[in-house]
């Protein structure tokens, strides 16, 4: 049983020799209290006070990223906005809380790779993983990131070996992860084995602790289907509770969970306003043995209870740093008191000397080509929604891409999914030596980083609009769905209609006229989304493929062809109620 006291988790296990309690549960609250305070003072209750630190979702950003963390110091203090973040300041963090318990394990939900700044994706991500070396990282879960590459690529970065391709960067051999990626859920499609530990244990004073990993389910529909090949998933609660017995059977009472899936809440990083999402149903379903669970994916931070349990996830790219503190008896090896709290990576203390000099490292090599500028722009160009789901940047990017395949292909329309767009252009963003409103090759990669390539296929109007009523009937939750699509393409969706029926035909156009359902038109998607990727299946349909240039070189020809580029006022998608 847990209770909660303010931001304090407390579980009640077996009555034992050394703890004899019996509270009703209509106990008052300070007879709660004062009866935990004195099974935990008690010279008998003999104890280990562990630390969990964990974070989520780095994705290879070494440096601080841009955007500043608004903070409450106090109930009445007014917000404040900090900078945050960084792997110097991020790794300083974990020296220092390990500094006062030796009792610490240091974890990963997933994501420490993939859709990374240029600075660590350059050099296939390895300088990210030879940081997550110098904090001492234990164990990872296995991220949808993580496999961006696939499997033989992940198992290199565990293993070690230089890159067959690139080879030895910086004419240094590479010497693996440190650490453990663990997934329970995920396995060879043919053999059905295991390709990454369901499980460690790992052993305080004697003590042990179970530690499983766990990957997101949906993995292979937000992946390229290159990406995934060899591999194959299941239910995240089922393989949670087939190897939480299994590790009670091998006598671990403590068993935290590493999870790549995640909720999103409405309250501030150290809180849990309506948590929801996939998250909450998975926990739901899984052992109460389960004491504590450290989620990602999501890019959300809170500190929340479920059915009884923890539940964490520290935001995104390093800005925070999750801090669980469990007190497990020795007798019964299992918790007694749960304690969990979201840490800003402050920038408020020394960087770490030894990730400084890492990070300068890599940033010196990829500055040749990082640097480069390759466009300019006018104003900030975001990603912020409106009410319809377009954005200002997916819109360039999907001009962009449209340009890039309108006289080889001959596309009159291109479409863009709006997670492929991982970073905004910030008109005073300044990572070189280039003026405020020049684009350099490391901030356009930063926001194409993937390199898919583009695609161009036959769809007919009746199929587009078909594809349009997807980005609302999608099985997979809490994520934005609304794709962005090129100048003189427009339409109107209703937010009351059901689903199926949300975009009518008639609002469809191009260039001012209404689509024919049974004419066909040359549409440009990048190769993740022609594969079905996000669930967008109409895709798979289309016909006469070419294949064009990469996404990334698409977006700088556009800049380099149309600088200085301006944020378009011009609305492509409507939405009615």
């Amino acid at each position: 049983m847990w209770l909660s006291l303010g931001n304090r988790h407390i579980r009640w296990v077996r009555a034992t020799s050394a703890m004899q309690c019996s509270i009703a549960l209509l106990a008052p609250l300070a007879i709660i209290i004062l009866t935990v305070s004195a099974a935990l003072a008690s010279p008998e209750n003999d104890t280990i006070d562990l630390q969990v630190l964990a974070f989520n979702d780095l994705h290879g950003q070494l440096e601080p990223p841009i955007g500043k963390l608004t903070v409450h110091y106090n109930e009445t203090a007014e917000p404040t906005k900090i900078d945050v973040g960084g792997v110097e300041y991020l790794a300083a963090r974990i020296k220092a809380l390990k500094a006062e318990n030796p009792n610490t394990i240091v974890v990963s939900a997933g994501d420490n790779i993939g859709a990374s700044p240029l600075t660590s994706a350059l050099f296939r991500d390895e300088p990210t993983i030879q940081a997550l070396n110098l904090m001492e990282v234990d164990y990872s879960a296995v991220g949808n990131h993580d496999l961006d590459e696939g499997i033989t690529e992940l198992g290199r970065i565990q293993s070690g070996l230089c890159h067959p391709l690139d080879g030895c960067f910086g004419g240094k051999p590479y010497a693996g992860a440190g650490f453990s990626y663990l997934a329970a859920n995920m396995a060879n499609n043919t053999t059905g084995e295991a390709i990454f530990p369901p499980y460690k244990i790992h052993f305080i004073q004697g003590v042990p602790i179970g530690i499983i990993g766990i990957a997101l389910k949906d993995t292979p529909t937000i992946t390229s289907s290159e990406s995934m090949e060899g591999l194959k998933f299941f239910d995240e609660a089922g393989s949670i509770n087939r190897y939480s017995l299994e590790l009670e059977k091998k006598g671990v009472q403590t068993i935290i969970v590493l999870i790549h899936d995640g909720g999103t809440q409405y309250g501030s990083f150290n809180e849990s306003v309506n948590l929801m999402g996939s998250i909450v149903d998975i926990i739901n379903h899984t052992d109460d043995e389960v004491d504590a669970f450290i989620t990602g994916h999501t890019h959300r931070a809170y500190n929340s209870l479920v059915d009884g349990r923890i539940v964490t996830q520290a935001g995104s790219n390093g800005r925070i740093l999750t801090d669980v503190d469990l007190i497990i008896s020795k007798e019964t090896r299992d918790v007694i008191y749960a304690h969990a709290r979201n840490i800003p990576v402050s920038h408020d203390m020394p960087k770490d000397p030894a990730m400084s000099e890492l990070v300068d490292e890599y940033r010196s090599m990829a500055a040749p080509r990082a640097d480069v500028v390759v466009g300019s722009i006018t104003t900030n160009i975001t990603t912020a929604y409106r009410a319809s789901g377009e954005s200002a940047l997916g819109d360039v990017i999907a001009d962009a891409q449209q340009y890039a395949t309108a006289n080889s292909s001959g596309a009159v329309v291109a479409f863009m999914n709006s997670g492929g767009i991982r970073a905004n252009l910030v008109y005073p963003q300044i990572s070189g030596s280039e003026m405020p409103g020049q684009v350099t090759y490391e901030e356009a990669y930063s926001v194409q980083p993937f390199g898919n390539g583009l695609v161009t296929m036959t769809l007919t109007g009746a199929q587009i609009k078909d594809l349009l009523e997807e980005q609302f009937d999608n099985p997979l939750p809490g994520k934005k769905r609304v794709l962005q699509v090129s100048r003189g393409f427009s339409y109107t969706w209703n937010k009351s209609a059901p689903l199926g029926c949300k975009v009518e035909m008639g609002s469809i156009r191009l260039n001012g006229t209404a689509i024919n359902p049974s004419a066909i038109y040359r549409v440009t998607v990048n190769s993740f989304l022609a594969d079905g990727g996000d669930n967008f299946t109409v895709l798979k349909e289309g016909t006469d493929r070419m294949c064009g240039p990469n996404d990334l070189t698409a977006l700088i020809e556009y800049l380099k062809a149309n600088s200085p580029v301006s944020r378009s006022n011009t609305k492509r998608i409507w939405v009615a109620s």
